[in-house]
């Protein structure tokens, strides 16, 4: 995603082969390129190639498959130690947000989306960078065009039952599988996950997994549903947009084997 000025700068380069001295030369001109906003932002990080019309269409997708429901969907928590951040496919896919910890909601019943992004965390920005957070509500809701935003520390039980309030009760659409993340598929976190379940002394199950057994816990009376065929399918047909990202990233990759 951040890759796109590296990618120009690969681009305008004439030469079809590269001596050792040549790509070292390369590289640091690929470096040279990358702007300020990038290496030490002063402002929060955003996606600069999906603009709000990208996800408004997304979530009208979504909003004619869950009816007059609710979704759910987590984003991806805070890499550990010197792991590289990323956010989750699937969250990405419906926001661009990449700030860890984050849910969005989306209301089949008013079609109304609401981000909710924890608050500022100091201690985090210090290594990664200004990042998005509940502070800068304003400046979210312009970027992905969401209808509102409000911090993570709102989401109480209270906040919960009034989302979930009748007559009737919505369902609940949230992922009950793993959510994919970089150089990750479904099935592989499905046989992490499993893995972990199984062994005598661990016996912990996914956060997905975590998350729905909660819902169901705290609100028995919740009708909680799978959202996951209903991301896939929408997932797997792609945008104009992402056509050109996917044709960006190969012709990337295809100049870093060359």
């Amino acid at each position: 995603m951040r890759g796109e000025t590296v990618y120009m700068c690969f681009k305008n380069t004439k030469s079809k082969s590269y001596s050792l001295p040549s790509v070292a030369l390369i590289v640091i001109a690929a470096l040279t390129c990358i702007s300020p906003p990038v290496l030490g932002q002063a402002v929060p990080y955003y996606q600069p190639h999906f603009p709000p019309e990208e996800f408004k269409v997304r979530w009208q997708k979504m909003f004619e498959r869950i009816g007059d429901n609710i979704a759910i969907v987590q984003g991806g928590p805070k890499a550990r130690g010197f792991t590289l951040p990323r956010q989750t496919n699937e969250f990405y896919y419906l926001s661009g947000i990449e700030t860890p910890h984050s849910y969005i909601v989306l209301d089949g019943r008013s079609l109304k989306v609401t981000l909710y992004l924890p608050p500022r965390d100091e201690r985090l920005e210090r290594s990664e960078g200004k990042i998005l957070s509940a502070d800068d509500a304003e400046l979210v809701k312009k970027l992905t065009g969401a209808d509102a935003v409000a911090s993570t520390q709102l989401m109480t039980e209270v906040w919960a039952r009034n989302l979930l309030q009748g007559p009737p009760p919505p369902a609940v659409y949230t992922m009950f599988t793993p959510s994919e993340g970089s150089a990750e598929q479904r099935h592989e976190g499905e046989n992490y996950d499993a893995g972990i379940a199984l062994d005598y002394w661990d016996g912990r199950v996914s956060r997905e997994t975590n998350f729905v057994q909660l819902l169901r816990t705290r609100f028995p009376r919740a009708d909680v549903r799978d959202l996951t065929p209903i991301l896939d399918d929408l997932r797997s047909v792609k945008s104009q947009r992402e056509v050109s990202l996917i044709r960006r990233a190969s012709q990337l990759a295809g100049l870093g084997i060359l």
